[in-house]
């Protein structure tokens, strides 16, 4: 009852999260200060953190750090992407790169992780260096193989992404936004007959409902009716598959 009871009284100024760990405080203040009742620290702890915001802040990260280090690997990397989940990069990033430095099991799921932290806030290099990371570990990671590609895509890097994206060309298991990156990668370079063949690719071997057969098909015909436009259009394509390259299941 305590826990609900602490939340309350601190929700209007921080997040619950926060409230739990101010609460996680008070036992070791209560004994120090001969409170009477655990409520009553809450209570002042409010207090202290209206008049001044930044009083609990060195507290709260020590406890933070604290939190985190007594988490399980599977644990902490659930509640990471959560975070990410809920576009709560900061808290995502420090819970992540805590446990791609330990290494372990888990090592390369938390790289993985890393690299679409990295790429959603645009620190490409980074991202690049942790999806490479993974692509050491599992060559056959095609998610992340495509997110390697949209950030050297993204950048300009049409030569580059082209390279990465090459293996999830080929074979049997297509992957549709791979081949339609591709093919836009191919028209900005001027390639418009193997961009055309890219987007052949995707009509004849993708399910109709699939989102890129409907961008293919654009694609296709703006081609066909005027390559220079077609060709504008693919330098102004970009960025908006970091979203897509989150939650890959979008795409297929």
């Amino acid at each position: 009852p305590l826990i609900p009871a602490a939340i309350a009284v601190l929700a209007p100024k921080t997040r619950t999260v926060t409230a739990y760990r101010i609460l996680r405080t008070v036992a070791p203040i209560r004994r120090r200060m001969r409170w009477s009742t655990p409520m009553v620290a809450i209570f002042t702890c409010k207090a202290a953190a209206d008049r001044r915001p930044g009083l609990l802040g060195p507290e709260m990260e020590r406890i933070e750090q604290m939190n985190m280090e007594s988490l399980e690997p599977d644990e902490l990397l659930a509640l990471a992407r959560l975070d990410f989940e809920k576009e709560r990069f900061d808290q995502a990033l420090a819970r992540t790169k805590l446990l791609a430095s330990n290494g372990g099991a888990l090592h390369v799921d938390a790289l993985a992780l890393l690299g679409a932290i990295y790429a959603r806030l645009k620190l490409w290099s980074r991202a690049q260096v942790a999806f490479e990371g993974v692509l050491r570990q599992r060559p056959d990671a095609t998610n992340e193989r495509f997110q390697l590609g949209m950030t050297h895509f993204d950048r300009g890097g049409n030569g580059a992404a082209l390279e990465v994206w090459a293996p999830l060309s080929k074979g049997a298991a297509l992957h549709p936004p791979a081949l339609y990156y591709s093919a836009l990668a191919e028209a900005r370079l001027g390639h418009l007959k193997v961009a055309q063949a890219l987007c052949e690719t995707i009509l004849g071997r993708v399910e109709a409902d699939n989102l890129f057969y409907g961008r293919a098909k654009t694609l296709s015909e703006q081609m066909r009716k005027d390559p220079r436009a077609a060709q504008s259009e693919a330098h102004a394509g970009g960025s908006a598959l970091l979203e897509l390259a989150a939650d890959p299941g979008k795409s297929h």
